[in-house]
């Protein structure tokens, strides 16, 4: 798994500097979570200030120096102690006074004071001028409060009062609350819940603030999750397309041999279905393996950092690890499924692009109804697989809810048994907010394994076709070719396809500026010594050289620029007849691609046509006839401009009529060229200065046309009994 991450990682380096900005949005969108969380609660603090009147009471706990309180009580030397130790019964006071030396306080003082709280207000200007009031307290002082935040105020009153004898309560306002928090925030949160408590006649501006904060958040969160994605696609698209263009440049680049062994719906498959796997780990998976681990430490730290809700938090993770059991079991299973569902999407590829290459003989032979079975019969066994897949990385989530709702059951059971002691308002609210949306980005991270296993899968694929080696090497320091006035030497040359033996000891001159016919019947290796000049193979033994330059110390780029090629099957794209004329010679002129059409006697039939040169000619040259095809690749052959010619039946394919068209256009592109003429109309090559008859891989009989036919031998046979192609 390593080295297919640094294999991605490798993949993105001209984009890096997008990547890492993607990566730190994604960051600070995680650490967004928690905020918007902690926000809800601290709005929902303000907008419904809640009292633990538990909390206002006084216990045994909430005394710091009991002697010290009971002097001030009984021998009352200031406003305060003297009203309440004025409404503590007489007998009370005896109790009180004779416990001034313990430090437990006695019962019926903590009665009394409780007592007290609980009554009328215990506030008086004159009474409380010697004591600083906090401003919670006066905060409270202004709403002229009721019932609990009565109480609530009464013991600030008495921690007031009596602040070296008395603990403080907790603090119960958001600013209060908020000591950890910069000035401007503790501010704000005394001004709304002071403007909220007195109907707005103060500070109008922290309730539009506090009304806007979580809106505000919720569009930052939005934002830095589209900016997120943006980048994060941005990279990926980009360097898949570069992966593709390079596994592109390198097929094209393979020898014949590759292309014979392996099917062009393979090859597509892996360039498109295999690669676009890729591009979603770079761009999906890196959101969800940035964004969600921070999202989910950030939520599970401010848990922790709420020493109030720390305990609830560790009840619910309790299940946390049985929650990695679905996910291991079902890994296995996407493990299994991933590189067969690749397998079989290369096949659907394949019958797809033979079906449609080939339409016209599904046709002519009523093969729909098989091609359909066949199509169907593979994507039954993709679905199977798909369908797997989809299970075994949809299964988990559930289960994942399942136990997280059972971490929450734990909790509130735990809750029941607290008593007063349970968590208020939006304790509770955050508390349960933060934890329900930890299970997102668990059951994404759940997903991810199983994303980066089917992407291993198809990476393993895609590389290995990058790392094909090429069966016709390039020479490291390449010689440059003179293939003007230079004549071509098959010398004891021997080919075979795999065990197959092709040629055996070809020897063979072609002179410059010559006609050299090649003739024989079906698979006597005619066509093979020409995929053997261009290079699309190498010989086995022996060696083919250009003049004196062997063409494997030659790179093939310029070998090939030598040599027009002019074949039975005319190669013709769905592109402009000024455009497939054209590639033979990239960046030649319209005047030049004129002339060569004329050379080629094509240019009456192209200026019939409604748009001229700039006709599209279909997929093929399908709106072309099989004639008109062929004088298009005389036409290009002719501006290529090459010191040799290949020609590999040519006309094989052509009706009379259109034989006579062609064969005149050869004859003019032949003249003053070093030609080899792959033919089995033996009509086409009679004028030809050497031919060469091959049978079983051998030449056995050279000459020419009237030498052959007097020596009554294999090429008189062919001549006397064509064969078919």
């Amino acid at each position: 798994m390593l080295e297919f991450l640094l294999r991605i990682w490798a993949l993105t380096r001209p984009y890096r500097s997008r990547l890492l900005l993607g990566v730190m949005v994604g960051v600070l969108g995680g650490l967004v979570e928690p905020l918007m969380i902690a926000s809800i609660g601290f709005v929902y603090g303000l907008i419904f200030p809640s009292v633990d009147t538990s909390t206002s009471l006084l216990t045994e706990k909430s005394f710091k120096d009991v002697p010290a309180l009971i002097a001030k009580l009984s021998r009352p030397a200031e406003p305060v102690s003297q009203f309440l130790w004025s409404r503590f019964p007489a007998a009370d006071q005896a109790l009180v006074a004779g416990a001034a030396t313990s430090n437990q306080p006695p019962a019926v003082l903590v009665q009394n004071l409780n007592h007290l709280l609980q009554c009328d207000l215990l506030y008086d200007s004159q009474r409380f001028a010697e004591v600083k009031l906090p401003a919670e307290t006066r905060q409270l002082l202004a709403e002229n409060p009721q019932g609990e935040r009565l109480m609530l105020l009464n013991r600030l009153l008495l921690d007031a009062a009596y602040p070296r004898e008395i603990s403080p309560r907790p603090a119960t306002s958001m600013a209060s609350r908020l000591s950890w928090a910069p000035d401007f925030l503790r501010e704000w949160a005394g001004a709304a819940q002071q403007a909220l408590s007195n109907g707005l006649k103060t500070h109008p501006w922290a309730v539009v603030a506090l009304v806007a904060l979580i809106p505000a958040i919720v569009m930052l969160r939005s934002l830095l999750g589209y900016l997120n994605i943006y980048l994060l696609q941005w990279t990926a698209i980009r360097a898949i397309t570069d992966l593709r263009a390079q596994m592109f440049e390198h097929l094209t680049n393979l020898s014949a041999g590759f292309f014979s062994r392996t099917g062009t719906g393979e090859l597509m498959s892996r360039t498109m279905a295999d690669t676009a796997t890729l591009q979603n780990i770079i761009s999906n998976a890196t959101s969800v393996i940035v964004k969600d681990p921070v999202t989910l430490v950030g939520l599970l730290a401010f848990l922790l950092w709420r020493t109030e809700q720390r305990r609830l938090t560790l009840i619910a993770l309790i299940v946390l690890p049985v929650c990695l059991v679905p996910i291991l079991i079902y890994n296995r299973k996407v493990r299994r499924s991933t590189a067969a569902l690749q397998t079989h999407a290369a096949e659907l590829y394949t019958v797809m692009f033979e079906s449609f290459g080939g339409n016209r003989i599904v046709k002519a032979y009523n093969l729909e109804k098989m091609v359909l079975e066949q199509f169907q019969a593979t994507a039954r066994k993709f679905i199977s697989h798909y369908m797997r897949i989809v299970r075994s990385s949809e299964i988990p989530g559930p289960m994942l809810e399942a136990l997280g709702a059972i971490g929450v059951s734990l909790v509130l059971v735990y809750l029941a048994g607290m008593g007063d002691l349970r968590p208020k308002g939006e304790e509770f609210l955050v508390f349960t907010l933060a934890l329900f949306a930890m299970y997102r980005p668990i059951k994404n991270l759940a997903r991810l394994y199983n994303n980066l296993e089917a992407a291993r899968a198809a990476s393993k694929r895609a590389f290995e076709l990058l790392a094909t080696k090429n069966d016709i090497p390039e020479p490291a320091h390449p010689k440059p070719l003179r293939a003007v006035g230079a004549a071509i030497h098959f010398d004891a040359v021997d080919f075979s396809y795999g065990e197959k033996p092709v040629l055996r000891g070809i020897t063979l001159t072609v002179e410059p500026g010559r006609l050299v016919a090649l003739v024989g019947p079906s698979g006597s290796g005619k066509t093979t010594l020409g995929n053997l000049l261009l290079r699309f193979y190498d010989p086995e033994r022996g060696a083919i050289r250009i003049g004196d330059t062997d063409i494997r110390e030659v790179s093939t780029r310029d070998l090939r620029n030598q040599i027009a090629v002019v074949t039975q099957e005319t190669v013709l794209f769905n592109q402009s007849i000024a455009r497939n004329i054209e590639l033979g010679r990239p960046g030649a002129t319209r005047p030049e691609i004129i002339e060569a059409a004329k050379h080629a006697y094509a240019y009456d039939f192209i200026m019939e046509r409604p748009n001229g040169f700039d006709s599209v000619i279909g997929e093929k040259g399908t709106k072309l006839s099989g004639g008109q095809r062929q004088r298009l690749a005389i036409a290009r052959a002719v501006l290529k401009d090459a010191p040799i010619l290949l020609l590999d039946e040519a006309t094989s394919s052509l009706d009379t009529e259109s034989e006579r068209a062609v064969q005149a256009a050869l004859e003019k592109l032949m003249e003053g060229r070093t030609t080899i003429c792959i033919a089995h109309r033996l009509s086409t090559i009679q004028k030809a200065d050497r031919i060469a008859v091959l049978d079983r891989g051998r030449i056995v009989e050279t000459g020419t046309h009237e030498q052959l036919i007097r020596a009554g031998g294999v090429y008189w046979k062919l001549y006397d009994e064509p064969l078919t192609p």
